[in-house]
């Protein structure tokens, strides 16, 4: 194992952990070492938790069952998570100085600015035509004060203050997404809670708690993602995960599918994090939002921006004309008023200036659900739909087709469509075109679905306007 030398001199890493680093949990910020925050916080945390959820000698059972069950277990992990997030933004941001540049002429006409900066980003502030001369001619002396927040389980920017003395003049970035926090999510792997004792009365005070949330991310596609130099920063990602439903069934490994694939897409892909916008549970206004911002970013590039469009959660049909719709968290699968028509979503990427938008449904528009059942249980049969039609420069890449459902793969954790994208992606280090993609996609999920007697045919539909142009298309450039 080689031997890894921080420079955050006046920091260092507790021994549990610094045994198990190695090269592959290291993310660089310049000359910086850093380590993604799942790596960080899964050995503190699980070692806390195995050893608080112990029976202690003298401790009543009943009191210990308590103490010690589902519910309080996790609290305790929300609890122990969150004081792993603060102690890791403070080690590693106390001498971290973003490197931020001009990126561009000033556009007049929005009046803003576009900054980069290598790990983070683009970045658009808001300057007025009246200042922006003077904001220009002053930058190399701008004092720049960041804020940071964990997003995609790497450090990411929230804010920047940029100050300007000679101007006594504040401008600021602000990453929206970033108001909108949420517990980092780890995949961990507790002991299960056991009283080990002698005597008869000790299997009547047994209790093993087990969940599958907290086992999930044994794949090894969970576990071992490959890690990239490139810089990929003119791609932007959506990723919809909807797996818990308010009014139907959820939706088993959703969480899962799209957490990992946004970790491929930052570790495996380059994207910055900045770039990577994760909407799990997503309400219908989450998908506008979604839409809105990915809209707005496109014009900016003005045709320089590829992009990934990924859902994975239920569909549902129109059984009126057969079209087909994403069904939000807070939508009833009896009416597709509550759902996001795919046609609607065709439309809006095809309509936005780009390179390239891949898009990934992990999904079916039968009514079914992954595990075969309706998601409305009012309907009864499963209806073949309409294909969309993708516009513009898009090429969807769908799970399922006709009356199919799209199934998962439970020993691995995953959608069955979307562990064979992200095993591709493992296999090639994200060096792969569309074609071998989908062709690998289409056939081993054919075989896998025939083995369990519930076929499932992925396909692939690229929009009129690009041919064949869509096969040498790369995720990764």
């Amino acid at each position: 194992m080689k031997k890894i030398i921080y420079l955050f001199l006046t920091l260092v890493l507790p021994l549990s952990l610094s045994a198990q680093s190695n090269e592959s949990n290291i993310i660089r910020i310049s000359a910086h070492k850093i380590l993604y925050f799942s790596d960080y916080a899964k050995p503190i945390v699980e070692k806390a938790i195995n050893e608080w959820q112990v029976k202690d000698e003298f401790e009543k059972t009943s009191d210990w069952q308590k103490r010690v069950n589902e519910t309080t277990r996790n609290a305790k992990i929300k609890e122990l998570t969150k004081q792993c997030e603060a102690e890791y933004l403070k080690k590693y941001t106390a001498t971290l100085k973003p490197n931020v540049s001009l990126a561009g002429f000033y556009d007049a006409d929005n009046e803003v600015f576009l900054l980069s900066e290598p790990l983070f980003g683009n970045m658009i502030v808001s300057v007025p035509i009246g200042e922006a001369r003077a904001f220009k001619q002053n930058w190399a002396s701008a004092q720049l004060t960041p804020q940071y927040f964990i997003e995609n389980d790497v450090l990411a920017l929230s804010s920047l203050d940029i100050y300007f003395p000679s101007l006594n003049k504040h401008y600021t970035y602000s990453n929206q997404a970033s108001l909108k926090y949420e517990q980092a999510q780890v995949d961990y792997n507790f002991d299960p809670i056991d009283i080990a004792a002698g005597g008869s009365s000790v299997q009547k005070g047994q209790q093993t708690i087990e969940q599958k949330k907290l086992t999930i991310g044994k794949s090894q596609v969970d576990l071992q993602i490959p890690e990239t130099n490139a810089s990929n920063p003119n791609t932007f990602v959506i990723i919809i995960a909807n797996e818990d439903y308010k009014s139907v069934a959820s939706v088993p490994f959703a969480l899962n599918d799209g957490r990992t694939l946004a970790k491929y897409c930052q570790r495996t892909l380059g994207i910055p994090a900045a770039n990577i916008k994760v909407h799990e549970n997503a309400t219908y206004n989450d998908i506008r939002l979604a839409m809105a911002w990915l809209k707005n970013v496109c014009e900016k590039y003005e045709g320089e921006a590829s992009v990934i469009f990924y859902y994975t959660g239920h569909g549902i049909p129109d059984e009126s004309d057969k079209s087909a719709y994403l069904l939000p968290v807070d939508g009833d699968g009896r009416y597709v008023a509550t759902g996001y028509k795919v046609d609607d979503l065709y439309q809006k990427l095809g309509e936005m200036p780009t390179k390239s938008v891949t898009v990934l449904l992990d999904a079916c528009f039968s009514g079914a659900t992954r595990d075969g059942k309706m998601v409305a249980q009012a309907k009864g049969v499963a209806l073949k739909v309409k294909k969309g039609t993708p516009l513009g420069n898009t090429v969807v890449l769908s799970a399922a087709q006709g009356d199919e459902t799209a199934g998962f793969n439970e020993e691995e954790g995953h959608g069955m469509f979307t562990y064979f994208v992200l095993k591709k992606l493992q296999e090639t280090q994200g060096d792969v075109n569309l074609q071998d993609l989908s062709e690998y996609v289409i056939r081993e999920v054919g075989r896998k679905s025939a083995v369990t007697n519930k076929p499932q045919t992925p396909c692939v539909t690229p929009s009129a306007t690009i041919g064949n142009a869509w096969q040498n298309w790369k995720l990764k450039p």
